[in-house]
């Protein structure tokens, strides 16, 4: 299971119980055997900290981590890392493949499950899908973070404009761009689908100009007005160095759509329209459930961030993150709220 706004908003509702549950996130870049001693030292850590009762239910939650990871390691899963929740009580567990390493590895015990770093993974590492094609073929997929996810390849060949078997360059071309044409159909109506079904709300062509403009335009309308970027990429690329290449232009739209978000948000404040600023009038109206976007700095103490952001996903409000350096929210407190109504 990848992030989503569905899952963080279970993991938050798990948060309305007085149960005890167990939160983790472990970096699986080492090998196996080191992830597995990572697990047992802080078995051995925890046990230490509980009551008897406390104890059972961390064993038993344990031991559904353990099988998750043996899952994944034989799946060959290679990184860069996993996050795994638990509550025994509610019959819930749920594991989680990370876009990125996790700053620190960690496994928690406490009454609500520990989504903060999801959220913050969410935010800055937002699901993209990827159209990359040429002459050869085409490939769907998805880019978050360190990650590509394959979703769907076609292979086909186009043959480039040149005199063939006696015909005519006209009737070549003619023929050529019939071929384009189906191509650029098939790939858009297979686009359509994989993204409508992840929910991607950004979209990034690569490859050839030609191919690209032809799919472009067989791209339902909606689906266009998503298209981010477009660059020069070869089909068969290593992905580590797509990845490098395309990091940058998801840095600029980030930064952009924050830029664009503080400017809505100073505006209603200076209008005493829809948006609060600070601790108290933000929690007064994430639990009326007021809030349409909750603005938060990166550097704000993890314990509130940690109870905002869980009141956000609970009420279905998105969460946006602003790093340290950002003057707006610095002003601010490092807490704010876009409202849906007054």
């Amino acid at each position: 299971m990848k992030i989503s706004k569905e899952l963080l908003r279970d993991l938050a509702q798990l948060a309305e119980t007085e149960r005890t549950i167990m939160s983790a996130y472990i970096d699986t870049t080492n090998d196996w055997d080191a992830t597995r001693k990572f697990v047992e030292s802080e078995r051995e850590r925890l046990l230490s900290l509980l009551t008897k009762d406390e104890a059972e239910y961390f064993d038993v939650s344990l031991t559904l981590l353990k099988d998750y990871l043996n899952k994944k390691s034989s799946q060959n899963y290679r990184g860069p890392g996993l996050a795994f929740f638990a509550d025994i009580g509610a019959d819930y567990s749920r594991g989680v493949e990370l876009t990125v390493s996790p700053e620190k590895s960690f496994i928690a015990l406490d009454k609500e499950a520990l989504i903060l770093p999801l959220a913050l993974e969410l935010d800055e590492y937002e699901p993209v899908g990827v159209i990359v094609a040429d002459a050869s073929g085409a490939r769907i997929f998805v880019a978050a973070g360190q990650t590509i996810e394959d979703a769907h390849s076609l292979r086909t060949k186009i043959h480039h404009l040149s005199k063939v078997g006696g015909w005519s360059q006209m009737r070549y071309q003619r023929r050529r761009d019939k071929q384009v044409k189906h191509f650029s159909k098939d790939v858009a109506e297979n686009a359509r689908k994989i993204f409508s079904e992840i929910g991607v709300k950004r979209i990034l062509l690569a490859g050839r100009e030609r191919i690209l403009d032809a799919i472009h335009n067989e791209l339902a309308k909606n689906l266009q007005d998503m298209v981010i970027a477009t660059v020069k990429w070869d089909l068969d690329a290593g992905e580590d160095d797509f990845l490098k290449k395309i990091a940058p232009i998801f840095e600029q739209i980030e930064r952009e759509q924050e830029k664009n978000i503080l400017e809505k948000f100073v505006a209603e404040l200076r209008r005493n329209g829809l948006a609060v600023k600070g601790i108290e009038e933000t929690q007064t109206a994430l639990r009326r459930g007021q809030v349409d976007m909750l603005l938060l700095d990166e550097m704000l103490d993890s314990k509130i961030a940690e109870q905002l952001t869980s009141l956000a996903e609970a009420t279905s409000a998105y969460v946006e993150f602003f790093p340290q350096r950002n003057e707006v929210m610095r002003k601010i407190g490092g807490i704010g709220a876009i409202l849906r109504y007054k």
